[in-house]
């Protein structure tokens, strides 16, 4: 696999890890006001970052022992480009639903917590959609 796709796999799986502390805690500790919520999803996101970033400097270090070579990014061809603008397409897509999704919650009187959720979830759901089309891409060509 190449560096685009050990990064894609990284992102796919941050973003699940991230998705499933959030709605464990939202679950087991359900929010009282919109702040907690808030607060609640920026540490998500922050944790997130700091995940991906850990996660990339393992992987990067386990594929160079197992590869027993430096392993670093290539520089980007055009067929990269042309996968990411076509994953970036799909995770749009899933966003723009998830945007609507947040204020179809809001137009119908539910709680703006809930409406969070739903929004940080599609944005999340996008960020898998995006790094999973470009395994895909890569794969298929």
């Amino acid at each position: 696999m190449s560096f685009k796709e050990w990064e894609a796999v990284v992102n796919i799986i941050a973003a699940l890890a991230i998705g499933a502390w959030v709605i464990f805690e939202a679950l087991a500790n359900p929010p009282v006001t919109v702040e907690a919520v808030a607060g609640r999803l920026l540490w998500a996101i922050l944790f997130g970052v700091l995940f991906t970033i850990a996660a990339m400097i393992v992987m990067s270090i386990l594929v160079s022992i197992a590869r027993r070579e430096e392993f670093k990014d290539e520089k980007a061809d055009e067929r990269d480009k042309l996968v990411a603008l076509r994953a970036m397409r799909n995770g749009y897509i899933v966003a723009s639903v998830a945007g609507i999704a947040s204020l179809l919650t809001l137009a119908f009187s539910a709680d703006p917590a809930r409406a969070a959720y739903v929004l940080f979830g599609g944005l999340m759901l996008a960020g898998i959609i995006d790094a999973g089309s470009r395994l895909v891409y890569y794969r298929i060509g």
